[in-house]
């Protein structure tokens, strides 16, 4: 990651992740054919996070919870060289960029299954709709505005997408609440 965040992905090279490692090349490629494999094991960790569900008992305080997840993703350097990396559409990082979204819009899925069960969302609601416009709204305002939101505009993007849902969920919670 370190590698990363110092010559971004077009400057990525296997030959310099192993020197800066301090072994030989083939014990990189060893483990992981591709600069996108070796980039997909780095941030497993970091994926590792989105298979525990928040479960703060309401939808709102575990998008909530789940949108401070990437934006603290977005505050480190390694975070904004794998946004970068991932914003660069490179072929090879496709199967990257599918897991990536896969695993964490997985967990923004959960947190609309748990709320159905509480009785927070209807059976009409458009969940899948919100899930994308939560997760993206938080990259996106990143990318464009070049920093993370910040907790409160974490909770504005927040109130913009649930708002469809008035009548089911509460305004997300203030800091007291946590």
């Amino acid at each position: 990651m370190a590698e990363l965040a110092r010559v971004g992905y077009p400057g990525l090279t296997i030959e310099g992740v192993a020197k800066a490692a301090n072994v030989n090349r083939t014990t990189i490629y060893r483990r992981w054919p591709s600069k996108g494999a070796l980039l997909l094991a780095v941030l497993e960790p970091g994926l590792e996070r989105f298979d525990h569900d928040p479960d703060t008992g309401s939808l709102d305080g575990d998008l909530l919870a789940l949108m401070l997840i990437i934006r603290e993703r977005m505050a480190l350097p390694e975070g904004r060289a794998v946004h970068r990396a991932v914003g660069s559409r490179a072929d090879e990082l496709k199967v990257l960029v599918d897991t990536v979204n896969d695993r964490a819009l997985g967990a923004f899925r959960r947190a609309f299954d748990h709320a159905r069960a509480r009785g927070e969302v209807g059976p009409t609601d458009d969940t899948e709709m919100i899930v994308h416009l939560a997760f993206f709204g938080v990259v996106i305002w990143g990318e464009s505005r070049q920093r993370p939101p910040t907790e409160e505009e974490c909770r504005r993007i927040l109130r913009v997408v649930l708002a469809p849902l008035a009548g089911n969920a509460s305004s997300p919670p203030t800091r007291a609440d946590r």
